[in-house]
């Protein structure tokens, strides 16, 4: 299991509308097979965090492939990344046993 961490920099005044569009974030990305396991607002750095999960990189990146093929997901991003300044992504996954 790996954990995909997206980091959204976002101005002050932009912050409300990428919270109100995390929701319908999600339910694009777990459509085409990623997991939410949550999203936050770091107020102090004034990003949107979310938490992503997938089985392997393998999934993640069969899942970012078919979310970037998605026509509806497509127009969505294109007026959501209006709002934001930068994105930055983690990729992490526990120490093998």
């Amino acid at each position: 299991m790996i954990r995909i961490v997206t980091r959204l920099a976002v101005r002050p005044k932009n912050r409300g509308k990428v919270m109100q569009n995390a929701p319908r974030l999600v339910a694009f990305f777990e459509k085409h097979g990623l997991r939410s396991e949550g999203f936050f607002e770091n107020f102090h750095e004034c990003e949107v965090i979310h938490l992503w999960s997938a089985r392997d990189m393998a999934a993640y990146d069969a899942a970012t492939v078919s979310l970037r093929n998605d026509p509806e997901f497509r127009a969505f991003a294109g007026e959501a990344a209006e709002l934001i300044e930068t994105e930055r992504k983690e990729y992490w996954r526990a120490p093998a046993s």
